[in-house]
């Protein structure tokens, strides 16, 4: 089963949404192999539906995935304030 995929913009906005709420925000993640099993996809939940989104395309490997994680929960709370 594919993943929709949004844009860097679009999980910032998906996050906002979450942090809005009060969600700790490195826990909503999911990072899990691709059915390749040579790459890793980064999962965020949609917050008024039941789907998972994939964000950008593949990462080569877990520290690429948290490390864009991490800069997307950044530009999350910095657009915030």
């Amino acid at each position: 089963m594919d993943n929709q995929r949004v844009t860097e913009q679009q999980a910032v906005q998906l996050l906002q949404q979450w942090n809005g709420v009060g969600h700790d925000l490195p826990s909503l993640a999911k990072i899990k192999p691709a059915s390749d099993e040579q790459s890793i996809l980064l999962l965020l939940p949609g917050y008024l539906c039941n789907q998972w989104y994939q964000v950008g395309e593949t990462y080569s490997c877990y520290t690429e995935a948290l490390t864009c994680l991490g800069t997307l929960i950044d530009r999350s709370r910095t657009a915030m304030q």
